[in-house]
């Protein structure tokens, strides 16, 4: 029996006798066709796996793109509504937000799908609700919000942000359980990158939407502005697919990092009385603000005990080989780690520092004790504002993160026993600023604590202190800009 007489996958005879050159075209069509039937066949199956597939990144960050650049192009189309009279402006924002979110999440279901998660349409819907909610969330405050246009931007900014964080949490805690060997994988720098990516997309839009509306017509300036936005949360969305991917879990138990580096090399046989030694002049030092009027004195007892002391005592027990460098948080992670970090936590306290107050004016009865005194001195104000404000991010960082934190790890492991009792330690130390400085301060403290835990390193979170304490002291930067309610 000639070739041409018999299929490859089939022993039956042809129905027809053909050249050689149409038999070996008719068999390949053939290879072809059972290939497909046979990936249609298991396809439905495929679906609900958790399963791992080999993916070129670029193909998730584009179908992440993509699909979100799709749904601000079907999404804008609710700007048109504007231009029926009468139809709120709100109203239009939110349907135009609405539907952006709502295919935008659609792509990364897709794209999780496609980097080896098992995506079935329920899961694939409840993503894209939730961001379509998030959406929502972030353009409905704006709307009543006033102020000039740098305060709207950072007033997206956060608005967008802290509402991108409900999408990105939820998202990513999804992605581990459609997701093998799901324990195994890390979903916190996802939630940042979404999260910050999110309120940073808000950012561009309002500045290219202010821009363009000079030269464009209002709905086509804006168009663009929620195009050029999508864009970024694609993008950003994408690379935070791809990470989950890669990124597993780096930090062991608490106790297990302690054996690990060698938390106490040499420990010390009364680790109380260097806890004190550490925290006690941070105490006292409020009677400074409430006594000393003359801002000479203040800087010289502030930079002496409170500066000075607790880094010769630190610097004793690194001598002395009681504690190490790794142990103190004085470690250097790596770019995107120091980066990430050092947002979050100026952000998040700035945030807090501009708002808590106000939050807190409920609270009668108690006003400050005392306030650092005016530095007359140009030079010397900028000195402290500088190499002072460095130095109080290292020192407290060190003291209230670091050591407190080698201390606290002996009796628990309980993460938010820790967070809990060093933000009421820190928040203490402002307790001649009255009953709202404490709990502004103690807020502040449980972020940077929390960060720490995350980290464990502290050059970022000593960063970010800095910037918090600049904006607050500098009069540089407007907090204005911060305050939102």
């Amino acid at each position: 029996m000639s070739a041409a007489s018999l299929c490859l996958d089939n022993p039956r005879p042809c129905l027809y006798n053909a050249s050689p050159t149409h038999s070996a075209l008719f068999r390949g069509l053939q290879i072809y066709f059972h290939r497909e039937r046979d990936r249609f066949t298991c396809f439905g199956a495929m679906m609900t796996e958790k399963r791992e597939i080999t993916i070129h990144p670029f193909d998730i960050l584009f179908r992440s793109t993509l699909g979100w650049a799709a749904a601000a192009l079907l999404g804008s189309s609710a700007i048109l509504l504007l231009r029926i009279p009468g139809f709120p402006y709100l109203l239009a924002a939110q349907l135009t937000a609405g539907i952006i979110g709502l295919g935008g999440g659609l792509s990364y279901a897709l794209a999780i799908r496609a980097a080896g998660g098992g995506v079935d349409w329920k899961n694939g819907m409840f993503v894209a609700i939730v961001w379509a909610l998030s959406f929502i969330l972030g353009v409905t405050p704006l709307f009543f919000t006033s102020g000039t246009p740098l305060k709207m931007m950072v007033g997206a900014f956060y608005s967008f942000a802290l509402c991108g964080a409900l999408g990105a949490i939820v998202t990513a805690c999804r992605m581990r359980s459609l997701f093998a060997d799901a324990a195994a994988r890390d979903f916190i720098p996802s939630a940042v990158l979404w999260s910050l990516s999110f309120g940073f997309a808000s950012m561009a839009s309002n500045v290219v939407g202010e821009g363009l509306q000079r030269l464009l017509p209002v709905w086509v300036a804006w168009f663009m502005a929620f195009e050029a936005m999508a864009l970024i949360i694609g993008c950003a969305g994408g690379c935070a697919i791809v990470w989950f991917q890669r990124i597993r879990k780096p930090v062991p138990d608490v106790f297990e990092q302690i054996l690990r580096d060698g938390f106490f090399v040499g420990e010390p046989k009364r680790p109380i009385i260097v806890l004190i030694l550490l925290c006690l002049p941070f105490y006292l030092n409020d009677f400074n603000d409430i006594y000393v009027k003359d801002w000479r004195w203040w800087l010289l007892f502030d930079y002496v005990a409170v500066k000075l002391f607790p880094l010769l005592v630190l610097a004793w027990l690194i001598r002395r080989e009681k504690v190490g460098f790794s142990a103190l948080g004085l470690r250097i992670p790596s770019a995107l780690s120091f980066l990430s970090a050092m947002l979050v936590g100026a952000l998040a306290a700035v945030f807090i520092e501009q708002n808590g107050y106000l939050l807190t004016d409920w609270l009668s009865g108690d006003p400050p004790l005392g306030r650092m005194p005016v530095i007359a001195s140009p030079l010397w104000r900028w000195v402290d504002l500088t190499v002072g404000l460095v130095m109080v991010g290292i020192v407290e960082e060190v003291v209230f993160r670091g050591y407190l934190w080698i201390f606290l790890s002996r009796y628990t492991s309980r993460a938010w026993v820790v967070i809990g009792i060093s933000a009421i330690a820190f928040g203490l130390i402002h307790w001649s600023g009255g009953l709202q400085q404490i709990m502004a301060t103690s807020a502040v403290g449980a972020v940077f604590m929390a960060l720490y835990l995350r980290t464990h390193s502290l050059p970022a979170i000593m960063v970010a202190h800095y910037l918090v304490n600049f904006i607050a002291f500098s009069n540089v930067v407007p907090q204005s800009i911060f305050r939102f309610f």
